[in-house]
């Protein structure tokens, strides 16, 4: 059971930007150690540190991605930082219910649910606005 990851991260998910998928490769770190400690029974004691580190990584992440944005003049720039603000709302939220309930997996489906959305549907939406940025650096 230990080898299983909760989020497994795929080539395609690079976005092509290295800070960027530096960044995202930790979110998904965090996510799947959280996981992993509610596999072991240690989930409700890994509540309060998965949540900080979500919290202020998360923060550290959207300033890159506002900085990048900006750098490149995406015009749907205020969206953006509208979608971040929502989602240091719901995690808040959410985390209280799974500290309420109890209950460390509320908190996880809603990483991966929003996860899934930041990567597949946030990210396609300015994805053709970092082409010029992509990095040539071999990985």
């Amino acid at each position: 059971m230990l080898n299983v990851l909760y989020i497994v991260w795929q080539s395609e998910d690079d976005l092509g930007v290295a800070i960027i998928d530096e960044q995202h490769r930790a979110i998904v770190a965090t996510i799947n150690s959280l996981y992993y400690f509610i596999q072991e029974g240690w989930g409700i004691s890994a509540l309060a540190p998965t949540l900080s580190i979500i919290k202020s990584y998360s923060a550290f992440h959207f300033k890159t991605e506002e900085g990048i944005l900006s750098k490149v003049g995406y015009q749907d720039i205020q969206k953006h930082i509208a979608a971040q603000k929502k989602f240091s709302r719901e995690v808040d939220a959410v985390a209280r219910e799974a500290i309420d309930y109890r209950d460390p997996s509320l908190l996880l489906k809603f990483l991966r649910d929003w996860w899934v959305n930041h990567l597949h549907t946030e990210h396609m939406e300015y994805a053709a606005s970092l082409g010029k940025l992509k990095d040539n650096t071999p990985r």
